[in-house]
């Protein structure tokens, strides 16, 4: 599946391949027996208890074992107990009070994006705002210090490069040992209370006396290494939208979340579902059989493109209204668990890039990063329209 999403063409626009795999192969079975479902009405089995996961450890790799010991790979009823635990970083009132300093990042980030289209007529969108904002929105919201946001917003890509295919054994090597560098980094913030007082990575840090100093450091390592990619990422598309549907701006300046909850459907950043889910028992989807053991991702983007669930789904409609509901970010026990926190950043973006920048182009099509399980822009070369 990941071949075939790479492709040129579907990078750029992976549509019309979604709407044939669901009038054809709404149960496709990969090579590897992997199994990939692609209806929004199967988005069901998210829910589904006896489709869970429970990853052993793996000696391998510092990275995969790390990951597979992690809050997204584990099962009742310790998944539960983490995420309650892991909640605190993401309080109302917390990200309300990040709040301030978001908003004054995305206006000095907007302000050398617009100096440099005076310049220069062009500026990377994706380079110059949509990273740097992610990754300082998501430190102000953890608590890591300004001078380390930097060092450690760079580890995440080192650490996912390895997950596509063709790896070498060297992208292993370096995922491990940045890993290991973001392990010890989190350690000692954790055990000597580095974090800014009171920021989500320190709330997690005071639970320490009741959760295991290896659970607690386990968890701001899994939130840090998926804390931007999928912001940065749904930040990118929404600009997409946003330069395809000018007109909508006023939209976006009036009900920003219903602006965004749109964007989100319309362009997703998940391709897929990040937890590898496995039968349990034999389930019967769509008329196909799958035995137990049977490993099974849900294609979000094509959900969110169903004709079924949507009525007019390849229209951009912010006022939409209807039962369905999108999945961007999954549902379930397995749900993005900082999904408030990535809407707070894409509507404090939003709203600031097109008040200082109301009317944006293309200046050539957007480059992407292939094999991944987010639809991540590498360039989005933008002009004023």
């Amino acid at each position: 599946m990941f071949d075939v999403l790479a492709q040129p063409d579907r990078l750029q626009d992976p549509y019309p391949f979604y709407t044939w795999l669901r009038a054809n192969r709404p149960v496709h079975t990969d090579p590897d027996g992997t199994v990939y479902l692609s209806r929004h009405e199967d988005a069901v089995h998210l829910k589904d208890p006896d489709l869970r996961t429970a990853s052993a450890g793996d000696d391998r790799s510092f990275a995969l074992d790390t990951f597979n010991r992690s809050m997204i790979k584990s099962v009742a009823p310790r998944h539960g107990e983490l995420r309650r635990v892991a909640g605190a970083a993401f309080d109302r009132r917390l990200l309300a009070r990040a709040g301030e300093r978001i908003r004054c990042t995305a206006e000095r980030l907007a302000g050398g994006l617009a100096a440099t289209l005076a310049a220069e007529g062009t500026a990377d969108l994706h380079t110059e705002y949509s990273v740097p904002f992610t990754q300082q929105a998501a430190g102000a919201v953890f608590g890591i210090p300004d001078e380390d946001v930097e060092r450690l917003a760079a580890m995440p890509g080192r650490i996912f490069a390895p997950l596509y295919p063709k790896s070498t054994p060297a992208a292993w090597a370096e995922a491990d040992d940045t890993a290991r560098d973001m392990w010890a980094y989190l350690e000692e913030a954790v055990r000597c209370r580095r974090f800014t007082p009171d920021s989500g990575f320190a709330r997690l840090a005071e639970a320490s006396g009741t959760v295991p100093d290896e659970e607690i450091i386990r968890l701001c390592w899994i939130l840090w290494l998926g804390s931007y990619t999928s912001a940065m990422a749904a930040l990118d598309l929404a600009t997409l939208t946003l330069i395809d549907h000018p007109d909508t701006a006023a939209l976006l300046h009036e009900d920003a979340a219903a602006w965004v909850s749109e964007a989100l459907r319309y362009r997703s950043p998940h391709v897929i579902n990040s937890a590898n889910l496995t039968t349990r028992r034999e389930l019967v989807i769509a008329g196909t059989t799958l035995p137990p053991g049977t490993p099974v991702r849900f294609l979000l983007a094509s959900m969110n493109r169903d004709q079924a669930a949507f009525p007019n789904v390849d229209v951009y409609d912010p006022r939409r209204k209807g039962p369905a509901r999108h999945i961007a970010f999954g549902q379930g026990v397995h749900s993005c668990i900082g999904t408030q926190m990535a809407r707070m950043e894409l509507a404090t973006a939003l709203t600031t890039l097109t008040t200082r920048l109301p009317r944006l182009g293309l200046a050539e099509q957007p480059a992407w990063r292939p094999y991944t399980t987010q639809r991540i822009c590498t360039r989005l070369t933008v002009c004023a329209a």
